[in-house]
C-alpha cells in the first residue's frame, strides 16, 4: 500500500535521483575521447598525421584547464599539423543559476591564447573563424593580432602548402562570416591533395566543382544533445540532424555534399554545460598517400 509517508519518501528519493543524473550527465560534458582514423588522402606523396580540434567554446562553461588538457592531449599525439575547425570562444549568454538571469559571456583572452599557444606541430597550427568568433567583433579582433604571436595562423578565406604535396586552406564562417571558398583555393596547384577547412558543414556545398580533396568542419556539437528515439531536439544546420558527425561522402542529398567530408563533434558546449549521447572528440587523422 502506498501510504502519504511512503509517497513522500518516494518523491524525494526520484528528485535526488535526477539531480545526481543531473550532475553525472554535466560531468561527463567535460570529458572527451580521441578518436582516430586512417584514410587515403589523394595527392599526398608521403602519410600525413593531422589533429583537428573543434568548438572550444572558451567561456562561461569551458575554462583554461579545459583548453590546457586538449593541447596536451593533442600534443601527445605528435601531429605534423594541427587544425582548429572554429568557434573558439562563446559569444552567447549564460544563465546565472543564482540569479535566474542571462549575463553576457566576457572570456579572458590572454588565459586562453596562453593554454593554445601551447599548441605544437612540425607543419604549422592553423585555425578558422566560427559563427561564435563572428559573434564578439572585439574578440575576434583581438585573437586576430595575438594569435599569430603564439603560432597560431588564421586562415581566412586564405590558402597555403604547409608541405610540397598539401595545400591547406580555411573559410570565414558561412553564416556571420564572408566565406569565400574561390578565394581560399586561388593558390592551388593541381595534383596536389587539398584539406579545406570550414567551420559550417553546411557550407561543403560551396565546394562544388572546386579541387578540394577533404573538408573538415565542426558547428554542429553532434547535436550536444542526442535523445534515442527523439535525436536531437536542435541543430544549427539547414540540413538538420544530416550533418551530426563523422564522414560523409559525396552525392546530391542533404547530408551527401559535393566533395568528401568529416565533421567533428567538438570538444566544448554552447548555451548550457551538457552534452547527452553526444560526446566530446579531439580527432587525430593519418592520412595516407594512394597505393
Amino acid at each position: 500500500m502506498l501510504t502519504r509517508r511512503r509517497f513522500l519518501t518516494l518523491l524525494g528519493l526520484t528528485g535526488i535521483g535526477a539531480v545526481g543524473a543531473g550532475g553525472l550527465a554535466v560531468s561527463r560534458t567535460y570529458q572527451f575521447q580521441i578518436n582516430r582514423y586512417r584514410r587515403v588522402l589523394r595527392g599526398l606523396d608521403r602519410p600525413l598525421r593531422v589533429a583537428q580540434l573543434s568548438d572550444l567554446h572558451y567561456g562561461p562553461w569551458v575554462q583554461a584547464a579545459s583548453i590546457r588538457a586538449w593541447v596536451k592531449a593533442a600534443n601527445a599525439e605528435r601531429p605534423d599539423l594541427i587544425v582548429i575547425t572554429g568557434d573558439l570562444i562563446e559569444s552567447g549568454l549564460r544563465l546565472d543559476w543564482l540569479t535566474g538571469i542571462y549575463q553576457a559571456a566576457t572570456p579572458d583572452l590572454d588565459a586562453l591564447l596562453a593554454e593554445m599557444g601551447e599548441l605544437s606541430a612540425p607543419l604549422g597550427v592553423y585555425s578558422i573563424w566560427g559563427n561564435h568568433d563572428n559573434g564578439v567583433q572585439e574578440s575576434k579582433r583581438y585573437l586576430a593580432r595575438h594569435l599569430p604571436r603564439r603560432g597560431i595562423q588564421v586562415l581566412n578565406n586564405l590558402g597555403l602548402f604547409p608541405r610540397a604535396d598539401l595545400y591547406l586552406s580555411g573559410v570565414d564562417d558561412y553564416w556571420y562570416g564572408g566565406a569565400d571558398a574561390r578565394a581560399a583555393l586561388t593558390d592551388y596547384r593541381p595534383g596536389k591533395a587539398s584539406l579545406a577547412l570550414a567551420h559550417n558543414p553546411d557550407f561543403l556545398d560551396f565546394y562544388y566543382d572546386l579541387p578540394v580533396t577533404l573538408a573538415l568542419c565542426g558547428h554542429t556539437h553532434g547535436g550536444q544533445v542526442y535523445l534515442p528515439g527523439v535525436g536531437a531536439p536542435w541543430t544549427p544546420s539547414y540540413y538538420k540532424q544530416s550533418y551530426l558527425g563523422g564522414w560523409y561522402n559525396p552525392g546530391y542529398s542533404p547530408g551527401s555534399p559535393p566533395v568528401p567530408g568529416f565533421v567533428s563533434r567538438g570538444l566544448g558546449v554552447t548555451l548550457f554545460p551538457l552534452r547527452i549521447n553526444a560526446p566530446a572528440e579531439l580527432v587525430v587523422f593519418d592520412f595516407m598517400p594512394e597505393g
